[in-house]
């Protein structure tokens, strides 16, 4: 069965100029000997951690791809529109959901989520218009 490897991560979130949030997302995709060859689609999903009710928030569309190797490596880019969250109050904690399935089934096979982000700012500044988020315990030099 298709998994989603443990090495996944927020890689960059940007803050843009229009308030919504540019997020690149990586994580392995891992494969069984007799999924070689097969296609899967695999979606994201970037929400507050605090919104458990996900409001305004869903997965993007799948891409479908073909499990070439045991691991593949998969790098996602998703954009999270200011109206999904209070722009004002900016975006406190996050995480990607990483949902993988093979191609034209009903169910999905693995769905993970990656560690938690904070922003680096709470309030977007007009002085500095682009923020970006740093993983929770570390710091950025």
């Amino acid at each position: 069965m298709a998994t989603v490897g443990n090495d996944r991560m927020i890689v960059r979130a940007d803050c843009r100029d229009d308030n919504s949030w540019l997020f690149l997302v990586c994580y392995t995709a891992c494969f069984g000997e007799s999924e070689l060859g097969l296609r899967f689609d695999d979606s994201l999903l970037v929400r507050p951690v605090h919104d458990v009710d996900q409001n305004g928030f869903g997965y993007e569309s799948p891409v479908t791809f073909t499990a070439c190797c045991r691991r593949v490596f998969r790098r996602k880019r998703i954009v999270v529109r200011a109206g999904c969250y209070d722009s004002e109050a900016g975006l406190d904690t996050v995480s990607a959901w990483i949902r993988l399935q093979r191609n034209g089934a009903n169910g999905f096979d693995d769905e993970a989520a990656t560690p938690v982000w904070v922003p680096q700012r709470d309030r977007r500044s007009y002085a500095r218009p682009h923020r970006q988020l740093v993983p929770a315990g570390m710091v950025r030099c």
